[in-house]
């Protein structure tokens, strides 16, 4: 009897497999996965076999396989599948013991549960990933994920874990303990100081959520390449000491961090590429001296920034809440000589334009290289973005905007005086526009056409009907209105084609 038809037989008489033990891999679909694995490795079977196994999937080739591609599958699942698919036949059984990949999520099987049952179900999470790592005896694991709502309470086996992960010369931690504690008191303590430096030096990638860093920490992580931190206790010498100590360091993000207030990203050659700081209740400034920065990412309230020996940044995202940036940031930011992107979240301008006078008068630094500039416009009631013309100006090489305006009513259609005459200046550069949660009421139509007008070598103009805005944990897209409205809608924009130029193209989403 083939080792197909044995399995077939082993799954019959386990009843129905799929629907009792959990497991979304069919053999048909393993076959597929071990013909890709074996022919983007290419060891263990020659050529001409595994074009003959392609051709026929059902002949007796599975045992042939040798251990590495077989693990490699298992890595490819959650544990809960490779524990089901242990039970294919014996030459399956104890593959899942070797499996370089682990991870444990059970997040959503939690969510459904309240009081004494979430405890029990949080008990017995506990419970099956210690027997899951004290049954495993591969010499490497590659990649460590826990993903679940644990506390301090569960500190003892959570460190036995990253333990069992450090020795075992993990590349990935994650912990994504969602811990929905606002108060951050019974967070978990990351025991980084605890960790000698021949432990940590295979660690190459770290994500840490719903936990407390204390200093030193990171001392020892001198392999790091990547690290996000996600509402977590982090002070601020912990924080610019992760810097001096990880000389690898490319990538960093800190989401919902408590007690940080002053962030310095300062030191001698920094590899820091990438920064992200987003949503720091607390903190009031950040100083950064990163030759090698590439893409800096600010959202929170406003603080003071400062930027110096950043040679290399040519992108920055900064939301911050202002009825638009204030002076000092602008000219800050236009310091930056390699700057050719930016994207800035502004506040709403009230109708009531006797307000801003210094607004409406305003005279913006100019961005001598920018190509790109993205506005986010959060307002209630919108009588056009005052400014708006002088800040594109400010722009000569502009060739990319896009504007995203939050959610605002339907009406009153106020109108703006800015964009309803013809624009002073035009933008020699500017190729293409888009505009988002356009509601086609009078300013939006006005905006468009200003726009169309200003850019004179306009190749393609965009209009979402939808908003796209800027969250902790990215850009988002969000469907607010009916139908009917949005048709309405996309019927108005489509009344710009009469004033788009013959070489342009609009499209209406």
């Amino acid at each position: 009897m083939s080792a197909v038809e044995g399995m077939k037989n082993n799954k019959k008489r386990s009843g129905n497999f799929a629907r009792d033990r959990g497991c979304t891999l069919d053999m048909l679909s393993l076959t597929k996965l071990s013909l890709n694995l074996m022919q983007n490795k290419r060891v263990g079977i020659s050529r001409k076999k595994r074009k003959r196994q392609r051709q026929d999937p059902s002949k007796d080739w599975i045992s042939d396989l040798p251990d590495e591609i077989l693990i490699d599958i298992v890595s490819l699942l959650s544990m809960k599948e490779a524990l089901n698919i242990s039970i294919l036949s014996k030459r399956w059984r104890h593959i899942w013991r070797s499996t370089v990949i682990l991870k444990f999520d059970g997040s959503n099987k939690l969510l459904s549960s309240i009081g004494n049952k979430k405890s029990l179900q949080r008990l017995a999470f506990v419970t099956w990933v210690d027997r899951v790592l004290d049954s495993h005896y591969g010499s490497v694991v590659t990649e460590f994920s826990v993903c679940y709502a644990l506390n301090k309470r569960a500190a003892c086996h959570i460190n036995q874990w990253i333990s069992f992960a450090v020795g075992k010369k993990v590349q990935r931690l994650e912990l994504k303990l969602e811990d929905d504690d606002s108060s951050f008191s019974g967070l978990y303590t990351f025991p980084s100081s605890k960790f000698r430096a021949e432990e940590a030096s295979s660690i190459k990638h770290l994500a840490l959520n719903a936990c407390r860093v204390y200093s030193p920490g990171f001392d020892s992580f001198r392999s790091l390449i990547t690290l996000s931190l996600d509402h977590v206790v982090l002070t601020d010498i912990v924080f610019n000491n992760i810097f001096l100590n990880c000389p690898r360091l490319e990538h960093v993000s800190v989401v919902v961090a408590k007690n940080l207030v002053n962030a310095r990203v300062v030191g001698p050659n920094l590899p820091l590429k990438h920064l992200k700081l987003s949503i720091c209740d607390q903190l009031e400034s950040i100083e950064i001296c990163a030759m090698n920065l590439v893409i800096f990412i600010y959202g929170g309230k406003p603080i003071n920034l400062f930027l110096r020996n950043v040679p290399m940044l040519r992108e920055i995202q900064f939301f911050a809440s202002d009825v638009m940036i204030n002076d000092t940031i602008a000219s800050t930011l236009s310091q930056v000589v390699s700057l050719e992107t930016l994207a800035l979240f502004c506040e709403n301008v009230w109708n009531i334009t006797e307000e801003y006078p210094e607004i409406k008068s305003r005279v913006f630094p100019t961005f001598s290289k920018l190509k790109v500039l993205v506005l986010t416009v959060k307002t209630s009631f919108w009588s056009g973005y005052i400014g708006f013309p002088s800040l594109l100006r400010a722009c000569p090489l502009l060739q990319r905007l896009g504007m995203h305006f939050d959610f605002r009513p339907l009406d009153p259609e106020f109108r703006s005086d800015e964009t309803r005459t013809s624009p002073e200046s035009q933008c020699q550069f500017l190729k293409e526009v888009e505009l988002s949660g356009f509601l086609g009421q009078t300013y939006d139509m006005e905006l468009a056409v200003y726009l169309i007008k200003a850019a004179v070598v306009l190749e393609r103009m965009t209009i979402r009907s939808y908003c796209r805005f800027f969250s902790s944990r990215g850009w988002r897209d969000c469907e607010i209105l009916e139908p009917e409205e949005m048709e309405m809608i996309r019927e108005r924009a489509a009344q710009l084609h009469k004033e788009m130029p013959p070489t342009a193209k609009l499209v209406i989403l």
